[in-house]
Formats: structure tokens, C-alpha cells, sequence
């Protein structure tokens, strides 16, 4: 069994983004510290009248200040969280996730991609057909410095290990699901 999962959204979500003065405001991968509350607007959503989500991933996994507070996510290894006040059926206080943790996770031998390329000490992958994690290098990390990370090589994903992931699906919050990281395909 997995030990590691992806976030995957389960409701209609409107597409959230900051307003261009504070589009840099809030990274995904490096770390800030805004005085206040970063704003958060819908740009665009369906017809249909939308339920705001507890927890939503774009522009990064966002919970709702209250949740948050409630699962104490907030002590993870290389990880920070950035308020935010989302501007959608009136202002709701969130917390964004912002990770600086990079693992090289993925097993380069067994998983199957269509493209990957190293360059100057990076690398990049592209096309993940079939994710299979590199056990042997995480049993060397511990536990607490591997619960949230991305691969170095393929940074569309955040992992969250099972602890996390039980955590969170305890709360019965409305907005995301968790999928098996290993085996993952994202074309299917």
C-alpha cells in the first residue's frame, strides 16, 4: 500500500487567482511572510451556484483558517503557510501551503515518462505515465523531514505521506480527495 498521495479536487471549484498587484505575493515553492492577508479572487467559475470549498488546490492547497486551525498542520518540515482572504461569496480566511521541500522521490529506472532531461545540477520530467517512489532513498529520510515534498525533477505534484493525508480525510472536509502516488498516471 501507498504510503504517499496526491491532492485531486472532488466539487466545482471556480478558478481562484490574486489580482496582478500581489501575483507574486504567495509562491508555491518559496517561502514569504506577508504582513496581511493576501487577497484571493474568482476569475472565472461555471453557471451553476458553487459551495465554497473547506480545502482547494489552484492556486496552491488552501484551507479554510478555521480547518486549518483545527488539524494543526502548521509545524511540517519545510513547509510555511501564507494567509490569504479568499473574495468569493464574501471574505473567508485561508491558509496557502508553500513548500520548499524537495526529495528526489521518484525512481528514474522503474517509472515511466516521456521526457526527461538534466541540465546544470537540475532536472526535468515531463509526461508521467507510470510512478513508481524510490522506497530505498526514503527509509533513509525521516519520517518528519518527508511528510509533504515535491520531486526535485518533477514538480507538478506535492506528496503527502498517509499521516497527513489521515489527518486531513478525518476533518470530513468539503474540496479534495487523496489518490496513490505510486502508480500514478496522468493521463488516466
Amino acid at each position: 500500500m501507498s504510503q504517499y498521495f496526491f491532492a485531486v479536487e472532488n466539487m466545482n471549484i471556480p478558478f481562484y487567482d490574486f489580482p496582478d498587484e500581489f501575483s507574486g505575493a504567495v509562491p508555491t515553492n518559496i517561502f514569504t511572510h506577508p504582513a496581511e492577508p493576501v487577497p484571493l479572487v474568482v476569475k472565472f467559475t461555471g453557471d451553476d451556484v458553487h459551495q465554497l470549498a473547506d480545502i482547494f488546490l489552484v492556486p496552491g492547497l488552501s484551507i479554510k483558517q478555521t480547518l486549518f486551525q483545527q488539524l494543526k498542520l502548521n509545524d511540517i518540515y519545510a513547509t510555511n503557510w501564507v494567509q490569504i482572504i479568499l473574495f468569493d461569496q464574501g471574505g473567508h480566511l485561508y491558509q496557502m501551503l508553500q513548500v520548499e521541500n524537495e526529495i528526489k522521490a521518484i525512481d528514474r529506472q522503474q517509472s515511466e515518462f516521456d521526457f526527461y532531461d538534466e541540465f546544470n545540477g537540475g532536472e526535468f520530467i515531463s509526461g508521467m505515465n507510470k510512478l513508481i517512489l524510490d522506497q530505498s532513498l526514503l527509509s533513509k529520510i525521516p519520517l518528519q523531514q518527508r511528510l509533504i515534498f515535491r520531486d526535485a525533477g518533477w514538480k507538478d505534484k506535492l506528496f503527502f505521506h498517509k499521516s497527513v493525508v489521515d489527518t486531513i480525510m478525518q476533518s470530513q472536509s468539503k474540496g479534495i480527495d487523496f489518490i496513490p502516488a505510486e502508480g500514478y498516471n496522468e493521463f488516466s
